[in-house]
Formats: structure tokens, C-alpha cells, sequence
């Protein structure tokens, strides 16, 4: 029977910090599934529904039976309804013909709304409005109250001035139109988004953690610094999608345009740092995807400009910065599909995670074409996902990137000591061998040549400068010298000992001297095998044995340079 210690460790084999973050991801994509199944498009204001009974045909078509949960296009044409307003309690029961005693709730999503009532006046409601700007380029909430207030049919003529990205407005606008009770209406609306709007805001607010992290791994020159960036910036812009995509988002924030241009330019600005953030774990294919993304760069750059300069409205510019991402997200899977075969180990599960983004943006875009859901619904979940994966990498980076930071210090700590200590070593060896004794015997020999040989005085003289030079000159050269300099040296030296060893020949025989050794490497063994013998008194072997030593060290020398 295992022991209770045993039994932890099984438990704890099962990677608790995995088991923790499934748990995290599923209560969060619960939430997100709530705040998407009550959204206010499909819920009735809080005192009493309305609903609209009658026919309607597409640009000027045929009539048809307006049926309850039957799609009408919104994008093949102006629509045209006729019929009349019924009133139902939030039970579901009949009340009877609107009459236009309150205001009725209208949810418009990039579509204007023309009453026509009888004998009265169209009524266009917010077209050219001041307060939005351009025409319909917006989503909003608005009331109007019938002027007839009698069950004569009327008619709405709605005209949708783009040709992409709200298929489902017609559809969405019938099954949410409500009474508007004021205050009340505004706070079903909120209310019906605040899950999905709350968490974008939570994305939002992390995501600058994760910025002020990177910033700081910047200074302090943490490697990957750069992925903590990328993955800060997709988490802010998908905080930011999620919050302004969410029920209700014109109350929150009354400049309705403005509303459309930061709900664009988020999903936008996500994909793009999304893609650059896989790129940056491509190996074998990372030109492509440095490429790709350069060019997607490009044109996301022009279709935000165009909108500036020209008459083209920022939505009508998204099915071309659609087409452009699909096209550049296609590329990009070939490439992760390419590094996922040749990969092996727990890196293929990265790969694998990094084409679900790609693949749930085309979703999106099909889906949204065809009018079978509206928006991101699929990236949504994919934000949670990679919210999490991202905090993953960030808390695994970043203690690694300190780590790995720790430790340069350290060994650049120890190479500071280390060069400190080789350099006072090799002063030290210098300085030990222009010993005293050696400088003063050089100093009297070349006094009593002064008077005997006063030329060859001159020549020692001239040698002795050019011994002293030697060695300090290497004091500041940390660097390795040519055999052929550290030769001169030795010349030097040895027709300094020449003078007062006259009886001593040496010779040396060389194949080469274009390799390189630490400087004052042989005359420290020349000056010892001189020494050795002087103090033996034993001349008649001392060509054989300085040039025995010599050979061995040049030898070993040699030998270790052709290694390196």
C-alpha cells in the first residue's frame, strides 16, 4: 500500500498549475457563453415588448409574410416593412395595436429607419445627425413615438448603405424593439452586457500589468522581453474589442462613431500583433512570417489612412482588411502547420494553440457574411484562450529571463574578478622578472663597457631600452602576440646576458613563427635555463639544454595554438 507521501507525489504529477488554469479558462468562457445568450438583441425591455406584424419585400420586390425567426437580408437591398407594432407584457401576453402612447426602442446597426405614417411627414431618424456624423455608420439605440396612434398599417423603409459586416441588423432590430422606459430600458441594456463588457475591461487592466511588466524586463535586459510586449498589446486590443463589442456599449459611451472606429481598429490592431506574436516562434518558416506580417502592416496602414483623406467610411474599408487578414492568416498556417510536423516534443502543443486564433477569425468572417451570427462570436472564446496561454508564457518568461539575467551577472561579476586577478598576475610577472639584481648587474656592466668598449657600451644600452620596453609595453596588452614579436624579446634579453656571459652561444631552430602565444611566455624559460646552468658552472652543456627547454615550451605552444 503506497504511503501518503507517495500519494502526493502522484497527485502532484498531475501538473496542479495545468489542472488551475483549465478551471480559470472554463469559468471565464462560461461567463463570456452568459453574457452572449442574453444578449439585448434577442431580449425585450423590461415593461413590455413590441413586436412588429406584417410583410415586408427586399428593393422593391415581391411582398413576403414576416415570420418570427426567419433571417431577412439586410444587405441585398433597401427593406421595406408594412404592418403594425403589437404590444405583448414581458409574460408574453397580447396587449393589443401599439397606439403610440410611449416612445419605442429601435436598435439600429449601421442602418437608417424612414416612418411612413398616412398622410404625415416621413420621419428619417438620425440621418445626418450632428451628434453621430456620418450616416448610419454607427450602432445605437433610438426612440421614436408614433404620430398616428391608430392600426393603420405603416411602413419603414430601412436602408443599409454598406454591403458587408451587418447581414443580421433587419433581424436584430425586430426582436429587440421594446418600449423605451427611460432609465429603465438603459439599464436592461447595460445590464444584458455587463459580463462580456466587464471582462474586456479586466483584459484591459491586466494587459497594462503585462505592458509595465515588459517594460521593466526591458530595463533590466531580460531576453524575450519583446514576447511580453506582444502578448501586453493583443490582450489590451482584445480587451478592447470585447468591451465596445458588448450590448449596450452607446450608453456607455455616447459617441456613437467613435464607438465603430475603436471596435475596428481593436480587432484590427489584435490580429495584427497576434500574427507578429506567432511569428516570432516560427523557425524554419520565419521569413515568410516576417514578410507576411510587413505586408499586412502595410495595408492596414492604408486602409486606416484612406478613411482620412477620402469619402470612404472606416466600416465600408473592413471587408478589405478582412479578405487581406484571411489572406495573410492562410499564409501564416501553412507556416505553423510546417513547424508543427517538424516539431517534436511539448513545443508541437504551442503551434497547435497558435492556429486556433487564425482559424476562429475566418470563422468569424464566413459566419458574419452569411448572417448567421454577428461579429467576433468565435475569436470571444479564442481571447480567453489566449488571455490565459499568454499569462502562462509571461509567468514562465519572466522568471526565466531573471534567472538567466541573475546568472550573466554573475559570470560577468566572476570574468570582472577573473581579468582583475590575470592582470595582476601578469603585472606581477612582469615585474618579477626585471628582478633588481639583474637590473643592477646590466647597469654595471654596461658603466665598466662605458669605459673598456664605450661602442659596445652604446649596443647594450640599445638592448636594455628595448628589453624595458617590452615588458611594460605588455602591461596594457591583454591580447596575444606573434611568436616572431615574443622572439624579438628574447634576442633582447639574451644579448643583455651575453655581456656577461660571454663563454654562452644560443641558437634556436624554428619552423614557424606566424602563430600566437601569451606575451613574455619564452623568456621567463630562457632567463631560468640560464640560471640553472650559471649556477652550476656547467657552460659546456648549456647550448643543448636552453635549446631543449625552448623547444619543448615553443613546441607545446604551437601545438595548443593550432587546436584554437
Amino acid at each position: 500500500m503506497p504511503k501518503l507521501k507517495d500519494r502526493f507525489y502522484i497527485f502532484k504529477s498531475l501538473h496542479l498549475q495545468a489542472i488551475g488554469a483549465i478551471c480559470i479558462l472554463l469559468c471565464a468562457l462560461v461567463l463570456l457563453w452568459r453574457g452572449n445568450v442574453t444578449s439585448n438583441q434577442a431580449m425585450p425591455a423590461l415593461v413590455a415588448q413590441v413586436y412588429f406584424d406584417g410583410e415586408y419585400r427586399i428593393a422593391g420586390g415581391q411582398w413576403q409574410k414576416i415570420v418570427k425567426g426567419n433571417h431577412i437580408p439586410s444587405t441585398e437591398g433597401d427593406v421595406t416593412l408594412r404592418g403594425n407594432f403589437h404590444m405583448l407584457t414581458p409574460d408574453g401576453e397580447y396587449i393589443g395595436v401599439y397606439s403610440g402612447d410611449m416612445p419605442i426602442a429601435f436598435y439600429t446597426d449601421h442602418i437608417n429607419l424612414t416612418f411612413y405614417e398616412g398622410e404625415h411627414e416621413p420621419y428619417v431618424m438620425d440621418v445626418e445627425n450632428p451628434l453621430y456624423g456620418d450616416s448610419a455608420c454607427h450602432e445605437d439605440w433610438s426612440a421614436y413615438v408614433l404620430t398616428s396612434g391608430s392600426e393603420e398599417p405603416i411602413e419603414i423603409l430601412i436602408h443599409n448603405p454598406h454591403r458587408f459586416g451587418n447581414e443580421t441588423a433587419i433581424d436584430e432590430m425586430l426582436s429587440s424593439t421594446a418600449l423605451w422606459t427611460d432609465i429603465e430600458f438603459e439599464k436592461g441594456v447595460l445590464e444584458s452586457g455587463k459580463t462580456q463588457r466587464d471582462i474586456g475591461l479586466l483584459f484591459a487592466i491586466i494587459s497594462l500589468v503585462v505592458l509595465g511588466t515588459a517594460l521593466f524586463s526591458t530595463l533590466i535586459h531580460i531576453k524575450n522581453s519583446k514576447i511580453i510586449w506582444l502578448f501586453g498589446t493583443v490582450i489590451l486590443f482584445a480587451g478592447t474589442y470585447l468591451s465596445y463589442s458588448a450590448d449596450g456599449v452607446s450608453f456607455w459611451n455616447e459617441s456613437v462613431v467613435s464607438n465603430t472606429t475603436i471596435l475596428g481598429c481593436s480587432m484590427m490592431f489584435y490580429m495584427f500583433f497576434l500574427c507578429v506574436a506567432l511569428v516570432q516562434f516560427l523557425k524554419d518558416t520565419r521569413t515568410i512570417g516576417i514578410v507576411t506580417v510587413t505586408l499586412l502592416g502595410v495595408v492596414n496602414a492604408v486602409l486606416l489612412v484612406l478613411p482620412v483623406l477620402t469619402d470612404i467610411l472606416f466600416f465600408d474599408t473592413w471587408l478589405y482588411w478582412a479578405s487581406v487578414q484571411i489572406l495573410a492568416n492562410i499564409i501564416l498556417l501553412g507556416c505553423l502547420i510546417r513547424e508543427l510536423v517538424v516539431t517534436k516534443g511539448k513545443e508541437r502543443w504551442l503551434y497547435f494553440g497558435a492556429i486556433l486564433p487564425l482559424v476562429s477569425f475566418g470563422v468569424d468572417v464566413i459566419m458574419t457574411d452569411l448572417g448567421l451570427w454577428k461579429g467576433g462570436v468565435s475569436s470571444r472564446y479564442i481571447f480567453t484562450v489566449f488571455f490565459v496561454v499568454a499569462m502562462v508564457v509571461v509567468l514562465k518568461v519572466i522568471p526565466n529571463g531573471i534567472n538567466a539575467l541573475s546568472k550573466a551577472k554573475e559570470l560577468e561579476t566572476e570574468k570582472i574578478v577573473l581579468n582583475a586577478e590575470l592582470t595582476e598576475s601578469r603585472i606581477s610577472t612582469m615585474m618579477s622578472q626585471i628582478r633588481p639584481h639583474f637590473i643592477y648587474n646590466t647597469l654595471g656592466s654596461i658603466e665598466q663597457l662605458c669605459i673598456i668598449d664605450p661602442p659596445k657600451a652604446g649596443e647594450l644600452v640599445h638592448n636594455f631600452a628595448k628589453y624595458l620596453r617590452g615588458n611594460f609595453g605588455e602591461l596594457d596588452n591583454p591580447k596575444p602576440i606573434l611568436m616572431s614579436q615574443e622572439m624579438e624579446h628574447v634576442r633582447h634579453y639574451i644579448s643583455i646576458e651575453n655581456v656577461r656571459f660571454p663563454d654562452m652561444t644560443f641558437s634556436f631552430e624554428m619552423n614557424s613563427d606566424d602563430f600566437h602565444i601569451p606575451a613574455l611566455t619564452i623568456q621567463p624559460i630562457v632567463e631560468n635555463a640560464i640560471t640553472n646552468i650559471h649556477s652550476e658552472n656547467n657552460f659546456e652543456c648549456h647550448n643543448s639544454y636552453i635549446a631543449e627547454c625552448c623547444d619543448k615550451a615553443i613546441t607545446a605552444i604551437y601545438e595548443i595554438n593550432k587546436k584554437f
